[in-house]
C-alpha cells in the first residue's frame, strides 16, 4: 500500500484516498454519483482531490502524491478561513 493511501481524502465521509480509490473501481457510475458514495454528503469541500483522484482511476495511473497535495490544499484553506473567523 501506498504511503498516502491512509490519509483521509473526505472529512464529511470519513474515508482514505484508498477506501476511494476502492469504491471509484467498484463502481461505474459517473463521477457526481460515485462522489456520494465517498462523501456521503452533498458538499465541495473536497471536489478537486476527488475529481482529480476518479480521473486517474478512469485512465489508469494514481498518483497518491498529487492526491495528498490537493487534499493539503483543501485543509489549508479551510484552517484559514477558520483562522479569519476567530478573529
Amino acid at each position: 500500500m501506498h504511503e498516502y493511501a491512509s490519509k483521509i481524502i473526505c472529512e464529511c465521509g470519513h474515508k482514505t484516498i484508498q477506501e476511494a480509490v476502492d469504491i471509484f473501481k467498484s463502481t461505474t457510475l459517473p463521477y457526481k454519483k460515485a462522489k456520494k458514495l465517498v462523501t456521503e454528503c452533498n458538499q465541495t469541500c473536497c471536489r478537486r482531490p476527488l475529481m482529480a483522484l476518479f480521473n486517474m482511476i478512469e485512465f489508469g495511473e494514481i498518483d497518491y502524491e498529487e492526491i495528498a497535495f490537493l487534499i493539503d490544499q483543501k485543509n489549508n484553506r479551510r484552517d484559514e478561513t477558520e483562522g479569519e473567523n476567530d478573529g
